[in-house]
């Protein structure tokens, strides 16, 4: 089959929030693409895959539990992906990993990313890996987050709140995979996805309340630990906290000069 017939795009991790937003974005943009569900990665021959030039991998847990590990998730479905490009020969894969992810990362789900970069990397396909910061549109994990923490009338602050996140609009994350998906520029990069403003987290939260009668309440961080490991009520769990105390920043300058496009500021969100 002759690359002209290579039209299609692969995209893994479709029910989650990116890989929904994308397929809405490729559809207005009459991209065609095959969606892979978990159970795909079962079978060992995938004819429609024949079609794709690209396979972008979404598929990713920042939680573990007694039915999904970091390893099995994060690290196997990766090497599976890798598999499945190269026997339906795809060129080049687009992944997911997180910002602030190294070789010296110590949080389990930092690890995990870490280690299916390095298979991505040395695979010899053509790849672009992002690692973003928080992406932000309509039902993303930290914005039902902190809507389910005021239906409560109570905002938690772990610690200071002066860490700072990069919030991305989910717009702006859909047209960079776009764009990616063919520039070359993009081409065996890894590259921070984060947004034009660097908020504090307490100010991320401000600026989230509609209203002033919602209680604030800051906690240490060894009680915000220790309600992670015990509370599944609590609204947040040990990997949050690890990325939020990370304070990690990534390099939007970057990003913007090879995207070319202009990104919406947090308040526009």
């Amino acid at each position: 089959m002759g690359k002209s017939s290579k039209k299609s795009i692969a995209i893994s991790g479709t029910a989650g929030f990116v890989g929904k937003n994308l397929i809405r974005f490729l559809n207005h943009n009459d991209v065609e693409y095959v969606i892979l569900s978990r159970t795909t990665f079962q079978r060992t021959r995938l004819p429609k895959l024949s079609k794709c030039f690209c396979f972008v991998h979404l598929v990713g847990t920042g939680i573990e539990n007694v039915e999904k590990s970091f390893q099995e998730v994060n690290v196997e479905l990766t090497k599976k992906a890798i598999d499945m490009c190269k026997k339906s020969k795809i060129k080049k894969i687009i992944y997911f990993s997180g910002l602030g992810v190294s070789k010296n990362s110590t949080s389990r789900y930092f690890i995990s990313k870490f280690k299916a970069e390095q298979i991505i990397i040395n695979s010899g396909l053509n790849y672009t890996i992002f690692r973003p910061s928080y992406i932000i549109g309509k039902d993303d994990y930290l914005t039902k987050n902190v809507q389910k923490q005021i239906r409560k009338n109570k905002i938690v602050i772990p610690g200071s709140g002066k860490y700072t996140i990069q919030p991305i609009s989910i717009y702006d994350v859909c047209k960079i995979v776009y764009i990616a998906i063919k520039s070359k520029k993009f081409s065996k990069k890894i590259i921070d996805l984060v947004g034009p403003e660097k908020i504090s987290f307490k100010q991320f939260l401000i600026n989230s309340i509609p209203k002033s009668s919602i209680k604030i309440k800051k906690i240490s961080l060894a009680e915000a630990y220790v309600k992670a490991l015990t509370d599944s009520k609590f609204a947040y769990g040990i990997e949050d906290l690890n990325i939020l105390l990370g304070d990690f920043q990534g390099n939007h300058e970057k990003l913007r000069k090879m995207s070319g496009i202009k990104f919406k500021k947090i308040r526009n969100i």
